[in-house]
C-alpha cells in the first residue's frame, strides 16, 4: 500500500477509531451516568415521546378506519378537524379502558380481601390442627421441633427495635416521598402535553427530520438511515399491537380454563395475568405466585392444582401462541421469536426482553432483502449475455 495523502488519511482515522473504541471501553461506566442525566433533564420529553408513539398505534386505526366514511364524505372543513378528534378519540378509549379495568379490578379486590380476611383465622386454626396431627402421628418430629431452644424475648425486642428505626425512617423520608410524588405528577402532566403535540404535528416533524437528514447527510446513507427508521417504526408498532393481541388472548384462556376447573377468583387472577402478560417471562411468573397465594388461603390443593393447570397454559402460550401471534405481527418467524426472548433476555433483562423482538424483526428484513440481492446478481452474473445462447445455435445450424 502506497504511502499517500489519502492512505494516511485512512491510517489516521482508523488508529483514531481504535483509541477512542478502547477509551469508551475502558470507561464504560461513564456513558451509563451521562445517559442517566441526559434522561434526568430530557425526560418529559421522552416520556411525551414514549406515550405519543404507542398511541400512535391506536389513533392510526382510529383515523384510517374509524373515521375514514367521515373523512371520504365530508372534504371541505373537517380534514382540519380530522387529527384533533382522533386524538380526542383515542384518549377516551384509552381512559375507558383503564376506567373499565379499574370497575372490574376494585369490586374484586374489595371481595376478595373480605374473603381473605374471614378465611385467615380458619386457615391457621387448620394449619394448627394439622400441625398437631403431625406431631401425634410422627413423635420423632415432635421431640426435635422441642429440643429446639427459640429466644422468644430476644426476637420481639429485635423485632420492636426493627419496627422503630422503620418508623423513624418512614417519617424522615416524607418529605422526599411528596417531592418525588410531585416530580413524577409535573412530569407525566409535561409529558401527556409533548404526546399531544407530537401526534398532532407527526407528519410536520417527520417531514422536518427527512430534511434535516437530507442537509447534512450524502443522499444515499440519509436515504439508508430513513429506511431503517421506517422499518423500525412499523416493528415496534406491530409489536406493541401483538403484545396486546397476545395479552388478551392468554387473559380469555386462563378465565375459561379456571371457570372450568371452578377455581376462585377467577376474573381477578385473569385481568392479572392478562395485565402481567405484556411482560414476557417474569409476567408470568409473577401470576403463578400472585394466583397461587390467593387460591393456598381458600383451599391449598387447589393452588396446587392452579400451578399446574398455570405452567401447562404458559407452555402453550409461550411456544405457540405467543411466536405465532406477535410474529405474525413484526415479520418474524416463530423460532427467532424465541431466540430474540432468550437472547435479550439473558443480555439486557426485562428491557431486553421487550426491545430485543423488534429490532431483530428490523435486521431479518434487513439481512433477507440483503440476502435477495445478493442472489439476484449473483444470478445474473451466471447467466450468458443475450444473444451468445442465439449465436450457439446458429452455428451448430451452419455446421
Amino acid at each position: 500500500m502506497e504511502l499517500n495523502k489519502s492512505n494516511m488519511k485512512k491510517i489516521a482515522l482508523l488508529i483514531a477509531f481504535g483509541i477512542a473504541f478502547y477509551l469508551g471501553l475502558k470507561n464504560l461506566y461513564l456513558f451509563s451516568e451521562l445517559a442517566n442525566v441526559i434522561g434526568s433533564i430530557f425526560q418529559p420529553i421522552l416520556l411525551g415521546l414514549a406515550i405519543s408513539f404507542i398511541l400512535n398505534v391506536l389513533m392510526r386505526q382510529v383515523e384510517g378506519r374509524l373515521l375514514a366514511p367521515i373523512s371520504r364524505r365530508y372534504t371541505k372543513n373537517w380534514p382540519k378537524m380530522r387529527r384533533t378528534v382522533s386524538i380526542l378519540i383515542t384518549f377516551l378509549i384509552v381512559i375507558g379502558i383503564i376506567a373499565l379495568i379499574m370497575l372490574i379490578l376494585i369490586p374484586e379486590l374489595v371481595r376478595t380481601i373480605t374473603s381473605l380476611t374471614n378465611n385467615i383465622p380458619g386457615f391457621f386454626s387448620e394449619l394448627q390442627t394439622n400441625i398437631i396431627k403431625t406431631e401425634q402421628k410422627y413423635p420423632a418430629i415432635s421431640k426435635y421441633v422441642n429440643s429446639i431452644n427459640i429466644d422468644w424475648t430476644n426476637i420481639s425486642q429485635m423485632l420492636a427495635q426493627f419496627g422503630q428505626k422503620l418508623a423513624n425512617t418512614l417519617v424522615g423520608s416524607t418529605v422526599t416521598v411528596a417531592t418525588n410524588l410531585f416530580h413524577a405528577l409535573i412530569t407525566m402532566i409535561l409529558g401527556l402535553v409533548f404526546a399531544i403535540n407530537i401526534l398532532a404535528q407527526k407528519e410536520k416533524l417527520i417531514a422536518q427530520s427527512k430534511r434535516l437528514l437530507c442537509a447534512y447527510l450524502p443522499q444515499r446513507p440519509a436515504a439508508v438511515i430513513i429506511r431503517i427508521c421506517s422499518l423500525t417504526n412499523r416493528a415496534f408498532s406491530n409489536f406493541i399491537a401483538g403484545q396486546c393481541t397476545e395479552a388478551c388472548i392468554l387473559g380469555s384462556l386462563c378465565f375459561i380454563g379456571m371457570q372450568i376447573f371452578r377455581f376462585p377468583y377467577a376474573l381477578l387472577v385473569s385481568v392479572i395475568v392478562a395485565f402481567m402478560a405484556l411482560i414476557p417471562i417474569f409476567g408470568a411468573f409473577l401470576s403463578t405466585c400472585i394466583g397461587a397465594l390467593l387460591i393456598l388461603v381458600v383451599n391449598p390443593i387447589q393452588a396446587v392444582w392452579f400451578v399446574i393447570f398455570f405452567v401447562v397454559l404458559q407452555q402453550l402460550e409461550g411456544n405457540l401462541i405467543f411466536p405465532r401471534v406477535v410474529g405474525s405481527k413484526v415479520g418474524l418467524p416463530a423460532l427467532w421469536v424465541l431466540a430474540a426472548v432468550t437472547i435479550g433476555g439473558n443480555t439486557f433483562g426485562l428491557v431486553g426482553m421487550l426491545v430485543n423482538i423488534p429490532l431483530c424483526a428490523v435486521m431479518y428484513t434487513l439481512l433477507r432483502e440483503d440476502v435477495n440481492k445478493r442472489l439476484e446478481r449473483a444470478k445474473l452474473r451466471h447467466q450468458p449475455p443475450q444473444g451468445e445462447g442465439q449465436g450457439e445455435k446458429i452455428s451448430d445450424k451452419a455446421k
